[in-house]
């Protein structure tokens, strides 16, 4: 499942420049090489972003890996979700924030254009992934033309395996098993970005149009940093793990192209930053 909190970080492009040229980097051996390649997982329709310097390194890759290999029916994320994240007897979503912020947050269940009454039935976790992705649709964004997606359909339309590096219901799980008081802080959080988070997002995709790894790492996570154990979990130990099953897929020989959320390829606790900590070299691809 695309995870709709990161999306809100990266999901806003309504140009792109003369020459678009997102980060990637090359990982090898003598008989192994790996792309990594960062994504933005919901973008508008107008986004020009594969140009031939990706798409030949894309093309001339074994296999695709991607976060999850969303399946073509959409009644299998919407059935996670349902499970996961619905619930009856929980208090009214109203009363899971502080009494200053109510009329923020019913401000916004409302400007969604969400029933309250199903709100009240999602646990904390899944109000505030919802009011995200609803700001990124109404911004005109969507995952049918993100990056991940994109990628995906060319790899189907070539038979190029496709290998996921989680589940949905991992994906679910990392937001399902905080805290409550965790959960409460990441709908806090996401009311406080209600008002920037499009000007944000338009920066942040504009850098990584460029290749602006650096901006990016330094903006990608600031909204997780409020929850810690949101970002260790989101962030640092899935990029560990990422790095580690790179380290392995080094040991036997092909070409695979890595495409996950630009936040794992940059800032401190980056994919690259985990390989080169193993003694594995990492070059950018100009």
């Amino acid at each position: 499942m695309r995870l709709k909190f990161l999306a809100l970080l990266f999901a806003a492009a309504l140009t792109a420049p003369v020459q678009a040229e997102p980060g990637m980097w090359r990982v090898h051996d003598a008989d192994t090489e790996v792309i990594l390649f960062g994504t933005i997982h919901e973008l508008p329709v107008t986004a020009v972003w594969q140009t031939p310097r990706i798409l030949e390194a894309f093309d001339a890759a074994d296999t695709l890996v991607v976060e999850v290999d969303i399946p073509d029916d959409p009644f299998v994320v919407a059935r996670a979700v349902e499970t996961m994240g619905i619930q009856s007897g929980l208090p009214p979503i109203a009363d899971r924030v502080p009494a200053d912020r109510r009329a923020a947050l019913l401000k916004a269940i409302n400007e969604a254009k969400l029933p309250i009454a199903a709100v009240d039935r999602m646990r904390t976790w899944l109000a505030a992934i919802t009011l995200s992705d609803r700001l990124v649709d109404a911004a005109g964004f969507d995952a049918e033309s993100g990056a991940d997606t994109l990628l995906m359909q060319r790899a189907r339309a070539t038979k190029k395996p496709i290998v996921g590096l989680e589940t949905i219901e991992q994906q679910l799980g990392y937001f399902d098993t905080l805290t409550e008081a965790d959960q409460r802080k990441l709908l806090l959080a996401t009311l406080d970005d209600i008002g920037t988070a499009r000007a944000d997002a338009e920066k942040l995709v504009a850098d990584w149009l460029a290749g602006n790894t650096d901006a990016i790492g330094a903006n990608a996570d600031k909204e997780l940093r409020t929850t810690p154990e949101l970002l260790a979990r989101l962030v640092q130990q899935r990029n560990a793990r990422w790095a580690t099953w790179i380290e392995g897929v080094l040991k036997r020989p092909g070409k695979i192209f890595v495409a996950v959320g630009a936040g794992h390829l940059a800032g401190p606790d980056s994919v690259q930053t985990m390989l080169e900590a193993k003694g594995i070299k990492v070059e950018r691809i100009p």
